[in-house]
């Protein structure tokens, strides 16, 4: 399969820096044996797919000319949220209870070509949720695969599996730069490197300097000021609903609690666009949106993981309140092109060519 992905403008893109608006946020949670991830996904556009796909399915990795493309056989069912249509995952729980997700990250450069197999940005995710139980073995798996760095976008990833161990993964000048538990004092990124969010958060009352922790969220440094601040609030009190918790201190950090200043020009619709928490011990995902408040609930066991059964989607602002495990619909070309064709409608970032390609990917699938 030839790579034809000459652009692609995302939500929480490439084109960031430490103060912006566009700032994804990623936490984690732990209360007794359950583990929560949450991630906040900022920008203008609303609308993506939820999707469930099975296990056993069949992929390949987009072709980059005289690289080792890699091909493989899906080992876990997943649930996951994607802007650009079925099989681009911006995050995602797998049935093991590993959750991945990304952010974008301006510094972000990729190594440089090897023997290892290549994938394009946009498949990292779902690739990752397809072969590893948890997050040792994503760290593994880095040994064996890398990201091209002819990739259009810039991000850095979060990990995290239900037995609480997360992995901040990042490309830094063409190397890999990890940080797990042993050295991230606060299980929370942003739209900058992890040492650099640290750095500032330094400079914040509480954590060593004397600037006031502020009230309403700015960019990375107001984030980790915020969000830190809250996490330490969250394990003094280690009560209460961890859910509950997550949706509260995303919420804090994320665009929608107050609007940006007036000094900021933004686009009208610009704001925490969706919210997601996967509970990685009873798998099972909460989410929110901009135009909806209320949280809906997705059950994993609802679905049937094998390969026959399909892949499942759905339009998450099709949704209202509740459980919408019953909402979603079977896979086909046709939803698939209908969704991207009314994403693209409001973005107006894709060619006819694009939307074609993406759509058609996930025929590629194939039972094994």
């Amino acid at each position: 399969m030839i790579l034809i992905i000459a652009i692609l403008i995302f939500s929480c893109n490439d084109q960031l820096s430490a103060q912006n608006f566009n700032n994804c946020s990623i936490i984690s949670l732990t209360s007794g044996d359950t583990v929560v991830m949450g991630r906040n996904h900022d920008g203008n556009l609303a609308n993506c797919l939820v999707v469930f796909n099975p296990r056993g399915l069949v992929k390949e990795g987009f072709e980059f000319p005289g690289e080792n493309t890699p091909k493989w056989t899906s080992e876990y069912a997943s649930i996951t949220f994607n802007v650009l249509g079925v099989g681009f995952a911006v995050l995602g729980m797998n049935e093991e209870g590993l959750s991945i997700g990304h952010m974008g990250f301006s510094e972000a450069k990729y190594p440089a070509k090897d023997d290892r197999m290549v994938l394009d940005q946009i498949q990292f995710i779902t690739y990752i949720l397809d072969n590893c139980a948890n997050t040792a073995e994503v760290i593994e798996k880095l040994d064996e695969i890398r990201i091209s760095d002819e990739s259009y976008t810039r991000e850095h990833y979060f990990a995290c599996d239900k037995t609480g161990k997360f992995a901040v993964i990042e490309f830094i000048n063409g190397e890999l730069v990890l940080n797990t538990n042993e050295t991230m004092p606060y299980p929370l990124v942003s739209n900058d490197n992890y040492d650099k969010s640290i750095a500032y958060l330094k400079n914040y009352a509480g954590f060593g300097g004397e600037k006031p922790i502020p009230e309403r969220t700015f960019g990375v440094e107001e984030i980790m000021a915020i969000g830190c601040t809250r996490l330490n609030e969250y394990q003094k009190r280690k009560n209460g609903d961890i859910v509950e918790s997550a949706f509260s201190i995303l919420h804090d950090i994320g665009f929608n609690k107050f609007p940006p200043p007036d000094t900021v020009d933004v686009h009208p619709n610009y704001g925490t666009q969706f919210t997601v928490i996967f509970d990685l011990k009873n798998l099972e995902t909460f989410f929110k949106t901009k135009s909806n408040s209320y949280v809906r609930k997705i059950d994993f066991d609802f679905f049937n993981s094998s390969c026959a059964s399909g892949t499942k989607m759905l339009e998450i602002e099709n949704t209202t309140a509740g459980n919408v495990n019953s909402l979603f619909a079977d896979y086909s070309l046709e939803r698939n092109l209908s969704y991207l064709i009314k994403w693209n409608n409001s973005s107006r970032t894709l060619s006819k060519d694009l939307i074609d390609f993406l759509s058609q990917y996930p025929e590629s699938f194939k039972c094994e």
